[in-house]
């Protein structure tokens, strides 16, 4: 499932949607983020999604661990990082995922 910038636009006001940003923090200092979005860099993606507990994702990305059918927007710098995130979270489980194509590309150029 892919979805588009105003798509995620509305998300950003939804606390029932997690977006996350799979780029490297030093990409995202450079660049900016997404309101709202948390950075979970795409190495780390399966293992904070499947294996950390409720406490620990708690604690590192200061939101509650996602439920499998929660909705989650993965995003990067242009959509393939985020669709290799999204790859990685159906296959554990997770069956509400999306990728921003375009990521955060397409909302820079729309947020200037």
């Amino acid at each position: 499932m892919i979805v588009d910038y105003d798509y995620v636009k509305n998300a950003t006001s939804n606390k029932n949607i997690l977006i996350v940003d799979v780029r490297e923090p030093d990409e995202i200092k450079e660049h900016g983020k997404i309101p709202n979005s948390i950075n979970i860099p795409l190495g780390n993606v399966t293992t904070a999604l499947n294996s950390l507990s409720e406490k620990e994702f708690e604690q590192m990305y200061g939101q509650k661990k996602p439920s499998e059918d929660k909705e989650i927007i993965f995003y990067c710098m242009i959509g393939k990082r985020s669709g290799m995130a999204q790859q990685n979270a159906i296959s554990i489980g997770y069956k509400n995922t999306k990728n921003y194509l375009g990521s955060w590309t397409d909302w820079a150029s729309k947020n200037q």
